[in-house]
């Protein structure tokens, strides 16, 4: 009776190891690493379990803001509000993640993401789509993870009033889709 009760103990303790997936066995691999005293060797298995869940995860848009500029990655000046003078330009910053990594024929991972663009009367009314309005390419010789993507619009011919610009961002390496929306303000 003592070796079932073992056994089923042992099972119930391994249970959740062994369904645990090759995110968690990479990242019980860094915490193991890192109790060795080896850094570097825990670094490079946490980050091959951030690839595996990169991976797996769906594209999306994070962070995204109404910005007066964009420079980089985290490196904004956002916007006081949402309204917009009449021809004045939309400047949208966003920090797509979970996009896959094509090749460039050069040795590099290749980043590649395209948007296209609906715009929505307020009461919901489609007044148009616009596809590929924005891209970005990026060749680097790592899968970098830090992206930003710098989208400036130009909605002339609008009339005042409140709109919705909704975004379909496209990975160009995979099937994978984002849908982003945000509202803007012409004056009047």
């Amino acid at each position: 009776m003592k070796s079932i009760v073992a056994a089923l103990m042992a099972l119930a303790i391994s249970a959740p190891a062994a369904f645990a997936g090759e995110i968690a066995d990479h990242a019980a691999e860094a915490e193991k690493a890192l109790q060795a005293g080896d850094g570097v060797g825990a670094l490079e298995k946490f980050r091959s379990a951030e690839e595996a869940l990169w991976q797996a995860m769906p594209l999306a848009v994070q962070n995204v803001k109404q910005v007066d500029s964009a420079g980089g990655f985290g490196i904004y000046s956002e916007r006081a509000n949402h309204i917009y003078k009449p021809g004045e330009k939309v400047v949208l910053y966003m920090e797509p993640v979970g996009y896959g990594y094509g090749s460039d024929g050069l040795g590099n991972s290749q980043i590649a993401l395209s948007v296209d663009l609906t715009v929505l009367s307020d009461t919901g009314e489609a007044l148009g789509t616009f596809e590929k309005i924005g891209s970005v390419q990026v060749a680097s010789r790592s899968h970098n993870r830090e992206l930003f993507f710098k989208l400036d619009l130009s909605l002339d011919g609008l009339p005042a009033g409140k709109y919705k610009c909704n975004f379909l961002m496209h990975d160009q390496n995979s099937t994978k889709t984002a849908p982003v929306s945000t509202d803007i303000e012409i004056a009047g």
